[in-house]
């Protein structure tokens, strides 16, 4: 799903980088499950707080107030490459840290790599029906909380079918999993996750997928 010379731009440049690369992508790709749940709701709008029916998911703030601008419905979805990838990473940095370092590099962009695919094939079913997709969102990047991560996992039953569930900070375990959310209809405008991100302007272009 990664390939060897796009992790590499990440990790130096030269033969070196490449065959580290290479290494790691090979590591993950021995133990990684791309699985996910999915749904489409539709949304309600009450007192400046989005609402997803039947769940019980309430999207709060500017951020989703823009994404959602025009939808009456959301695609939103958990995705995760399994928590064997974290066993792997683990194991690697008690004989190789340079190793564990780039796996879990390049475990960050195959499950970024994951989310694209969920979005694309999404975006591609609901283009049979004359309907759009705006960009994917994640909780704690813009005014979207990272404590929604919760409801996320609630309303998907992403426990149950996925094994995922929250530290006591609120990070997702499997730690290469993503929660997120996309309008239906509408303009079908792409919030990308740097431009509402803290650090935009001072971080090297990061692991973010955009």
């Amino acid at each position: 799903m990664i390939k060897a010379e796009d992790l590499a731009k990440y990790l130096g440049k030269g033969d070196e980088a490449l065959a580290l690369a290479k290494r790691a992508v090979e590591v993950v790709r021995s133990v990684a499950v791309c699985r996910c749940v999915e749904a489409t709701a539709a949304i309600t709008r009450e007192n400046g707080t989005i609402k997803v029916v039947n769940t019980v998911l309430t999207l709060p703030g500017k951020d989703m107030e823009k994404l959602l601008e025009g939808c009456d419905a959301v695609y939103y979805f958990c995705a995760t490459v399994g928590i064997e990838v974290d066993r792997e990473i683990e194991r690697l940095k008690l004989s190789d840290l340079t190793l564990a370092y780039a796996a879990d590099l390049c475990a960050g962009l195959w499950v970024d790599a994951y989310c694209d695919e969920l979005e694309k094939r999404q975006r591609e079913r609901l283009a049979e029906k004359g309907l759009t997709l705006t960009g994917r969102f994640s909780c704690g990047y813009g005014d979207l909380p990272l404590s929604l991560q919760a409801d996320f996992i609630e309303a998907l039953k992403a426990d149950k079918f996925l094994g995922i569930r929250l530290t006591a900070g609120g990070m997702m375990i499997p730690s290469k999993s993503v929660s997120a959310v996309a309008g239906i209809g509408g303009t079908a405008k792409k919030m990308r996750n740097c431009d509402v991100c803290a650090k935009r302007g001072s971080c090297d272009g990061g692991l973010c997928g955009d």
